[in-house]
């Protein structure tokens, strides 16, 4: 049992890469609204549902390097979710109210 779960884990994982070439997706991005001293932002499984429509490749949880918050409850924590999509759709990403990731953030 366990090896057919992981023969089918895989063989969805390979057929997902296999969808996309590489240099035909980019990253975008968008704060999760977290704020210090109180919790957690917006996660990213609920974020993605922002691009429905979008073919998502990849997802994961980051954060913004090289930008400074001030250290005050309230404040932001560049606390940010991430998306793989295809350049195709960056345009409709974009009017979404997601960025380009930059190129020191990847």
């Amino acid at each position: 049992m366990m090896n057919k779960l992981i023969a089918l884990i895989l063989s969805a994982t390979l057929a997902a890469c296999a969808a996309v070439s590489d240099g035909q997706t980019i990253q975008v991005y968008k704060l999760d609204g977290a704020r210090q001293c109180e919790g957690a932002g917006i996660s990213v499984q609920e974020m993605q549902k922002e691009l429905s429509g979008i073919r998502v490749y990849g997802a994961e949880k980051s954060a913004l390097q090289d930008v400074m918050f001030p250290a005050v409850c309230g404040g932001g924590t560049g606390s940010i979710n991430v998306y793989t999509i295809a350049k195709a759709d960056v345009k409709q990403a974009q009017a979404r109210g997601f960025a380009l990731l930059p190129q020191n953030e990847r």
